[in-house]
C-alpha cells in the first residue's frame, strides 16, 4: 500500500511539471501559505462579534485535529517523500485545514465553500513540494472531516442545553 502510495504520489508530480509547468510553483507556494490563510481566518472569525462562535468552534476544532494528527504520525513513522526525515502520516495541515472547513458548515456555507477550494488547492501543493503523499493528505483530510464536524455537532447540542441560573 505504501509503494502504491509513494508512486502515486510521484506520478502527480511527473504530471503536473509536465502538463502545467507554471502551476508546480504556484501550487508550492499555496501549500505554503495554507497554513498562515487559514491562522488569518480563524483569528478573523473571532474578531468579528457575529461569528464568534464560528471561530471559537474552527480553532478548536484545527487545533485538536492538528493535535490528533502530530501524535498519530508519531506512533506510525511514515517517511514523507522529499527530504523532510519526520514523520508525514496523517498529514496534519490536511486534518487542520479540514477541520476547518467542517467546523464552518462545510460546502453549505459560502466561507465554507471557500475555505474548502483553499485547502484543495493548498493541500495538492504540498503533495506537489513532496511534503506528503496523497494517502497522508487523505488521512488528514478524514481526521479533520470527523473532528470539524464533531466538534461543531458538539458544541451545537451544548447550545440547546438548559443554563441552572
Amino acid at each position: 500500500m505504501a509503494a502504491a502510495d509513494r508512486a502515486l504520489g510521484r506520478s502527480v508530480r511527473a504530471a503536473i511539471r509536465t502538463r502545467a509547468p507554471g502551476a508546480t510553483d504556484a501550487l508550492g507556494l499555496a501549500g505554503r501559505l495554507l497554513s498562515p490563510a487559514f491562522r488569518g481566518v480563524v483569528v478573523l472569525l473571532l474578531l468579528d462579534p457575529r461569528r464568534r462562535r464560528e471561530g471559537s468552534t474552527a480553532l478548536l476544532a484545527t487545533v485538536t485535529a492538528a493535535t490528533i494528527a502530530r501524535h498519530t504520525r508519531t506512533r506510525i513513522d511514515r517517511r514523507r517523500p522529499g527530504d523532510r526525515v519526520e514523520g508525514g502520516f496523517p498529514s496534519r495541515h490536511a486534518a487542520a485545514a479540514v477541520a476547518l472547513v467542517s467546523a464552518v458548515g462545510g460546502t453549505r456555507t459560502p466561507l465554507g465553500r471557500t475555505a474548502a477550494a483553499a485547502a484543495t488547492i493548498g493541500l495538492l501543493g504540498r503533495v506537489v513540494r513532496a511534503d506528503h503523499d496523497p494517502a497522508d493528505i487523505a488521512a488528514g483530510a478524514l481526521l479533520g472531516m470527523c473532528v470539524g464536524g464533531g466538534m461543531r455537532r458538539f458544541l451545537l447540542l451544548l447550545e440547546r442545553v438548559p443554563s441552572r441560573r
